[in-house]
């Protein structure tokens, strides 16, 4: 399980922050993770998949950008940490970003065997699907569709 929360009685602060459990079958916690701008800057999670190892994946945002957390599921420590920022992006010019849940984690594509992160978001007024090779953090692709006339009701 994972989200967003601003209730004080869960971190020390009132400000937007993340956070993920996990419970086994028979309902017994696993463990539990806050983010709180320290080790990662994590202001909500909006997607959660397993990878077939079992590894949990996440989709968020942190600083302000869409993230990627692959967490391991016995402890729930973070093993690998991406965020996606548009290139040229600046303190001053910095697109607005926005995560539904789109993510998954296919460790062996079918084409050239090798893992990959899937994920979609939003950036301004355009959707973005990339491809993302796990190991060498190489973006196999990054697609960008627009719509420009919107079916009407």
């Amino acid at each position: 399980m994972a989200g967003n929360t601003t209730s004080e009685d869960y971190a020390p602060a009132a400000s937007d922050h993340a956070f993920l459990y996990a419970v086994d079958l028979e309902g017994n916690w696993v463990y539990g993770k806050f983010f709180y701008n320290v080790s990662f800057a994590i202001s909500s999670i909006s997607g959660c998949t397993r990878n077939s190892e079992g590894s949990a994946v996440f989709l968020g945002m942190g600083n302000s950008v869409p993230i990627i957390m692959e967490v391991n599921p016995v402890d729930g420590q973070v093993t690998k940490f991406l965020s996606l920022e548009k290139v040229g992006t600046t303190t001053t010019l910095m697109p607005w970003y926005a995560t539904y849940g789109a993510i998954h984690h296919d460790l062996l594509d079918p084409i050239d065997g090798k893992p990959y992160y899937y994920a979609s978001f939003i950036m301004d007024d355009a959707l973005i699907l990339v491809k993302i090779n796990t190991e060498s953090l190489e973006v196999k692709y990054a697609h960008e569709y627009i719509v420009t006339n919107p079916p009407s009701g």
